[in-house]
C-alpha cells in the first residue's frame, strides 16, 4: 500500500505541474490569437481633411450688386512683369457676365480698361466690327512675346462669341504689341457697370460686367 500511494501522488503531482505549464508559458490557443488582433479602423477613426481652396474658387458667383461703374479702369503691372496670354475664358453668373485673362511667367499683370465708341485695332488702326452696341478696350499690361517668355500664346476660337449671354455679346483678342496685349468686349449696351481685379496663382485678370445698366 505504501508503494501504491506513492505512485499515485507522483500521477497527481505530473498532471498538477502539467496544467501549470499551460496556464503560464503554453502556445495561445485560436481564441487567444483572435484577442489580440487590432480590431479594423471604423469609418469614424478615418482622418478627415477639408478640401484645400484654389485660387479657382473665387471664380465663383458672387452678390450682386458689387460695386462698380463706367468709369475707366487702370492698375500699372508689377515691376519687371514678363507674361504672356495663355487663355481667355468666359462665363455668365446671376446678375453679370466675366471674362478672365489668364497668363504664364513671372510678375503681376495691369491692364487699362474703359468704354470706346469704337474698336480700333493697333497698330493698324483699323476698324473692327464687334458684336453688340457697347465696346470695352482691355489693355493688358506686362505681356511679352513667347520667344521672350519660353510659354506657348494662347491659340484658342477667336474671337469667342456669347450671343446667349446676358451682356457678353464676343471677345475679341488682337495680341501683344510693345509690352500689351488688346482685346475688346462686345456687349449689348455701353451702360453696364463693370469692375477689374488681379488674382494670383496662376496670374489673371478679371473683367466682370454687370446685367443692369
Amino acid at each position: 500500500m505504501p508503494g501504491r500511494s506513492r505512485r499515485i501522488a507522483g500521477l497527481v503531482a505530473g498532471t498538477a505541474l502539467l496544467l501549470a505549464s499551460c496556464a503560464d508559458g503554453g502556445p495561445a490557443t485560436p481564441s487567444q490569437t483572435a484577442t489580440t488582433t487590432p480590431p479594423a479602423p471604423s469609418a469614424s477613426a478615418t482622418p478627415t481633411t477639408d478640401p484645400v481652396p484654389t485660387a479657382v474658387a473665387t471664380e465663383t458667383e458672387e452678390p450682386v450688386p458689387f460695386p462698380a461703374d463706367l468709369e475707366p479702369d487702370e492698375q500699372a503691372s508689377s515691376d519687371g512683369a514678363i507674361l504672356t496670354l495663355t487663355d481667355v475664358t468666359t462665363g455668365e453668373h446671376d446678375g453679370y457676365d466675366r471674362v478672365v485673362f489668364r497668363f504664364g511667367g513671372t510678375g503681376a499683370p495691369g491692364w487699362m480698361v474703359r468704354y470706346v465708341d469704337r474698336a480700333t485695332d493697333d497698330p493698324a488702326d483699323t476698324v473692327l466690327d464687334i458684336a453688340g452696341d457697347g465696346t470695352l478696350a482691355v489693355t493688358l499690361l506686362g505681356v511679352q512675346i513667347p520667344d521672350t517668355t519660353g510659354i506657348p500664346e494662347w491659340s484658342g476660337t477667336n474671337p469667342i462669341l456669347t450671343p446667349g449671354y446676358t451682356t457678353l455679346r464676343e471677345v475679341n483678342v488682337r495680341g501683344q504689341f510693345e509690352g500689351q496685349e488688346l482685346a475688346f468686349l462686345g456687349l449689348d449696351t455701353a451702360d453696364h457697370p463693370f469692375r477689374v481685379f488681379a488674382l494670383a496663382d496662376p496670374a489673371r485678370v478679371v473683367v466682370d460686367v454687370r446685367h443692369d445698366g
